[in-house]
């Protein structure tokens, strides 16, 4: 019975998957493989449907990832190895090093765990990781995700499939199956499995949830677990309906706007549940991971009642949330210590300066320019504003404040310090994203100009 009821979970998942997946026939799969017993039951499962025409399934291969957070680690690896050696199916293994910064162990390791999978099953030719996540692994998640005061997102726990990057799927097949009905199973097969040491602790707040707030429902409400699964279910729809809208809301916000930028004022037009699913969605779209709603609606408070953008800050993971003109935008985090650079020019096409971010191009001009002799002959120095600087790109205007030229080139101000000033002898020669001093260029003979190209792009000039 049991065997069945662990079969039929698996068989439903892979049915459901088929009619929301475009499922190339007869293909590879990879399995998450950490040796405990919920995975060995899927590895089970799987080389069955594999040897099985019809399944859809014509290989499987295995992806142990090596955490190094055990004594036991090593053992578990060998382990995995010998099983799958067992049943012929192919076994990588990825070792990963997890780093706290901050984050809790599970967090972290998830963190490694994910991006290795998915590296390891581009590798071998699949497009599908399965990993035997069931339905007691989602409960205990929604219930810490409630503790948390997370969202909906978060509440949702784990969807049965979500995309792992851009190219890969990542299916939980056994999410309707009780962990109870895996135990069975794995003993009637007379599966062996590692025991993580770890799993007992309730120092762990997913083991208390799991060893003791479970249980104590059990015995308040028996069967409530099938209920709890379909109310997750429901939640996981809601979360759903919600991402569509925010999707079509940043399309909308978004449209006609440089690349990864937000207009501010239809943004403001939706309510304000809206603005902040279209937040959500805009910094999902970048790689970060979903500030709270604090946080949101902190960025939506300044974006509306700053006086001017260059007091408009609010840090999000590694990149900070600005606004220019009109527009909501993500600047990496610049916490660079720029001292003066000097250096002296012997004729080379470009020279690389590292603390600035980005590369001095030396280009020779048929017009206006830089006598190559007298570059030459004084060391250059790169460096910051002191503050006050005059500056005159233009030959036929006068000179001005270097804050006056860069309103005027629309250079927001939080980028002006990333923008380094080239000095020869204590005159200021050239100002990245304003060009060189018109008053010590001519033509007469070979002339150079400089230019700078920073390592990542600057915000469009023609906004």
């Amino acid at each position: 019975m049991a065997p069945t009821a662990a079969a039929a979970g698996d068989g439903q998942a892979l049915r459901r998957q088929s009619k929301t997946t475009r499922r190339t026939p007869n293909q590879t799969v990879a399995l998450a493989l950490s040796g405990g017993r919920d995975s060995m039951a899927l590895l089970e499962l799987l080389s069955r449907l594999a040897a099985t025409r019809g399944t859809g399934i014509r290989r499987v291969i295995a992806i142990h990832i090596h955490h190094g957070l055990s004594r036991n680690a090593d053992a578990w690896q060998a382990h995995c190895e010998a099983e799958c050696a067992r049943r012929g199916v192919p076994l990588a293994v990825r070792r990963v090093e997890v780093k706290r910064r901050g984050r809790g162990i599970e967090a972290a390791a998830r963190d490694v765990r994910y991006p290795a999978l998915a590296e390891a099953a581009r590798a071998a030719g699949a497009r599908i990781v399965l990993t035997a996540h069931h339905r007691d692994d989602r409960l205990e998640t929604f219930l810490l995700q409630w503790m948390r005061g997370a969202g909906l997102d978060g509440l949702a726990a784990f969807p049965p499939l979500r995309m792992l990057g851009a190219d890969m799927q990542l299916l939980r097949p056994l999410i309707d199956v009780a962990r109870a009905d895996l135990e069975r199973y794995v003993e009637l097969r007379h599966l062996p499995y590692v025991e993580d040491e770890s799993n007992d602790d309730v120092a762990l707040l997913r083991n208390a949830v799991r060893h003791d707030v479970l249980p104590r429902i059990d015995n308040i409400r028996p069967g409530f677990r099938g209920a709890a699964a379909r109310s997750i279910d429901l939640v996981l729809d809601a979360a759903e309906a919600i991402r569509s809208i925010a999707a079509a809301d940043l399309a909308t916000c978004a449209d006609g706007a440089p690349v990864a930028m937000v207009w501010l004022d239809r943004l403001a037009a939706l309510p304000q549940s809206r603005q902040t699913g279209v937040l959500r969605k805009w910094l999902a779209d970048a790689g970060l991971e979903a500030p709270s709603r604090a946080r949101l609606l902190e960025v939506l408070e300044q974006a509306r009642n700053k006086r001017s953008d260059a007091r408009m800050l609010v840090r999000v993971g590694d990149q900070e949330v600005r606004r220019y003109r009109g527009l909501l935008l993500l600047k990496r985090v610049d916490d660079s210590d720029r001292d003066t650079y000097t250096l002296q020019w012997r004729g080379e096409d470009e020279i690389p300066v590292p603390a600035w971010g980005g590369v001095l191009r030396f280009i020779p001009v048929e017009g206006e320019g830089f006598d190559p002799q007298w570059l030459r002959a004084k060391p250059l120095e790169v460096r910051s504003r002191g503050g006050g600087e005059r500056f005159k790109p233009h030959p036929s205007r006068p000179s001005k404040t270097l804050k006056r030229l860069f309103q005027d080139a629309g250079i927001p101000e939080f980028e002006r310090a990333r923008l380094p000033l080239m000095w020869r002898d204590g005159e200021l020669i050239f100002v990245a994203g304003l060009g060189v001093d018109a008053r010590l260029t001519d033509r007469d003979g070979e002339r150079f100009i400089v230019g700078w190209e920073p390592d990542a792009s600057l915000i469009e000039r023609d906004l």
